[in-house]
């Protein structure tokens, strides 16, 4: 007689149904009779999950662990380190780092002793800062911060966010730029385009020094000054309105008294002046509009026709400025000088598309065409109206060449915001009340440079210095590069 024996399998139980009967039996709304069965597990399980969960919740509530986690030795070497790191990571002041050392280590430590551990550190960073080869930058932005009243000079890789140049001067000169453009050049510095503000010094500085650097200005400011322009001629409006409804209440309120009033007329002349204003704020708005998604926007018309509309807009803002020349007639002067430059990057965008047609063997209008589709959203009426008559006339390739429009229009820069992000990186270490030495301005420019991106919207960035992005080659940590040891953690 053969006997079967029955083997016992333990049952596997997914960890979200534990964290149910954990759930169910803590609310104690069910028997754990009842939890058991429900699950199809033992009363012994349904018990076990419950205390695992409330131990779980106790150790939550604990207090902090007082367990030594690990040693560190704590050398004169390792303080500097901690003096460093404290001024450039954590943006701290000379007596704040003193106060750190005093309170953790209570280890004492004078002004002038982190003064030098900070003023040796720049001595390590300033030939490393120049050591780099700048000759790989093609597309950079120039700008201008202030800090007690004196310019602090910058120079930033749009591409890569390396910051070329960060010196303090005593002026903003075309001079003092083209001093500092020569040291650049001896590194290699010689980009293909540069976006710029207005400032007369920086514009002549890189004109006299690199004059086959094509000078782009940068479109943000002069859409900002119209915009400021329009805000203040709808005040304008608002305030005549405002004038014109108390001279008409002082006026109805004589006429109930059954006085002679003698405000027709300048009731009269206040209504004219609304009119007047009124015509030219809407006039002005929808020019300035027309400026800054039809001849500004990268994705629009040809150059051709950027050029007569705004020809056309700056004709129209003079006939404006007549009327009302506050504002508007310095907005007019800036549109008349620098029609070349804030054009300049529709011309880059044709030269692109001229290679783009070649390759893909199509006209430079029909690229242009895709270019103007894509000021549409993906999924609007338009975009598929317009993407489906090109798409007939192209086909299956159709798709290939937006792809490298985007790609064109994504890499083509027509602001300085990159230079103007690094000003905001840069401003916690300036501190208006106190002086900072151009040295102590090499090491943050250093640090910046050598420091990771821990987030970026450019994958290519996320975790790498601007350092790395530009040269394409890896680098020692920054602790490191200035004679430093990263301290290295060991489990026991």
């Amino acid at each position: 007689m053969i006997t079967a024996h029955k083997k016992h399998h333990v049952k596997c139980i997914a960890q979200a149904t534990k964290l149910t009967i954990a759930l169910q039996a803590i609310q104690g709304k069910q028997t754990v009779s009842d939890i058991s069965r429900e699950h199809d597990v033992s009363r012994t399980t349904v018990y076990k999950q419950k205390d695992k969960a409330l131990a779980a919740a106790n150790q939550a509530f604990e207090p902090a662990d007082d367990r030594v986690l690990f040693y560190i030795p704590v050398t004169k070497t390792f303080v500097c380190q901690v003096v460093i790191a404290l001024f450039l990571i954590c943006k701290s002041s000379y007596r704040d780092i003193m106060f750190f050392l005093k309170c953790i280590f209570n280890y004492p430590m004078s002004l002038g002793a982190v003064f030098n551990i900070i003023d040796e550190a720049a001595d390590k960073a300033i030939p490393i800062n120049q050591s780099y080869d700048l000759s790989t930058i093609e597309t950079s932005a120039a700008d201008e911060l202030f800090h007690r009243n004196k310019p602090i000079l910058a120079a930033v890789d749009i591409d890569s966010r390396f910051c070329a140049l960060l010196a303090k001067a005593d002026h903003r000169d075309y001079e003092t730029w083209g001093i500092h453009l020569l040291d650049l050049q001896q590194q290699g510095y010689a980009p293909s385009t540069t976006i710029i503000d207005a400032a007369k010094g920086l514009t002549k500085g890189h004109q006299e020094v690199l004059p086959k650097t094509m000078l782009r200005y940068d479109h943000f400011h002069i859409i900002k000054d119209l915009k400021d322009c329009c805000r203040f001629l709808k005040n304008q409006e608002a305030s005549a309105i405002t004038a014109a409804l108390k001279l008409y209440k002082r006026a109805e309120k004589e006429r109930t008294k059954g006085k002679e009033t003698g405000l027709s007329e300048a009731l009269s002349a206040a209504w004219n002046e609304i009119n007047e204003l009124e015509a030219t704020h809407k006039t002005f708005k929808l020019l300035s509009q027309w400026l800054q998604h039809d001849v500004l926007q990268l994705a629009g018309h040809p150059p051709e026709a950027r050029a007569m509309l705004y020809d056309f807009i700056v004709a129209e803002m003079a006939v404006l400025a007549t009327k009302h020349p506050h504002r508007i007639g310095n907005i007019l002067t800036s549109l008349n000088t620098q029609k070349a430059a804030l054009l300049d990057v529709a011309n880059t965008l044709n030269e692109k598309f001229a290679e783009l047609a070649t390759s893909h063997d199509c006209s430079i209008e029909t690229i242009w065409s895709i270019c103007y589709t894509a000021r549409y959203a993906i999924d609007s009426y338009k975009y598929n109206e317009k993407a489906c008559e090109l798409e007939s006339v192209l086909g299956l390739k159709y798709e290939t060449i937006e792809d490298d429009i985007l790609l064109i229009l994504e890499s083509t820069h027509r602001c300085s915001s990159i230079v103007e992000n690094f000003n905001s990186r840069l401003r916690p270490y300036l501190d208006e009340r106190k002086f900072i030495s151009p040295k102590t301005l090499a090491l943050i420019q250093f640090y910046l440079n050598h420091k990771p991106f821990m987030r970026s919207k450019h994958e290519r960035l996320i975790n790498k210095t601007p350092a790395q992005s530009m040269t394409g080659k890896s680098h020692k940590p920054w602790l490191e590069m200035l004679g430093f040891s990263e301290f290295q953690f060991k489990s026991s």
